[in-house]
């Protein structure tokens, strides 16, 4: 059951973690109030320096890196939010962080089922879910933030957000990312 929860989270520990506790509540049953469980997962990139320097792998690492990237992202809000206002619904959102982590790793789910459909996916249950007012957008582009540049995300969206986003490759999905809005998801575009 956990090589199944790793090879679905594929290489998203935030989605592993969730993944495990889940599966930790199914098996102890019904469990009430909180239920005191968690879980730490981390997953290592192998890399093969066979040259003997780490600063030229270093280096290559970073010139790989892109100068901008266009992405798309699902946001769910929860009651821990700074805004907990639903702005596309004109609701007021009541669920916990956990009901927004379980809809999203159910949607990270859907959209890895067939990857060349990754994409349509994506844009479906960005419409359904999304809080965020780019999900309205037109066409393919559900969810648009448009092209992104490093070092310039942080205020909006927290520190690990251009870890994630400039780490993706095109059509890629990200792991679960916690802002002040609520937690994202990310795919990138271009």
């Amino acid at each position: 059951a956990v090589s199944t929860v790793f090879k679905r989270a594929g290489g998203r520990p935030r989605m592993a973690s969730g993944a495990l506790v889940d599966a930790a509540v199914q098996w102890l049953g019904e469990v009430r109030g909180d239920n005191g469980l968690g879980s730490v997962v981390a997953f290592f990139d192998w890399i093969d320096d066979t040259s003997g320097s780490g600063a030229a792998s270093a280096q290559k690492r970073r010139k790989t890196e892109p100068s901008q990237v266009r992405l798309r992202h699902v946001l769910l809000k929860h009651k821990e939010c700074k805004s907990t206002t639903d702005k596309v619904r004109n609701k007021h959102v009541t669920r916990t962080r956990g009901e927004a982590e379980r809809l999203l790793r159910a949607v990270l789910e859907e959209c890895e089922i067939d990857p060349k459909k990754s994409a349509a996916a994506f844009t479906v249950r960005c419409r359904e879910l999304s809080e965020c007012p780019t999900c309205l957008t037109a066409g393919e582009l559900a969810g648009d933030l448009g092209w992104v540049k490093p070092g310039k995300n942080e205020l909006k969206f927290g520190p690990s957000f251009d870890a994630a986003a400039f780490s993706l490759q095109i059509g890629q999905l990200s792991d679960l990312i916690d802002s002040e809005q609520g937690i994202h998801i990310l795919i990138r575009a271009a």
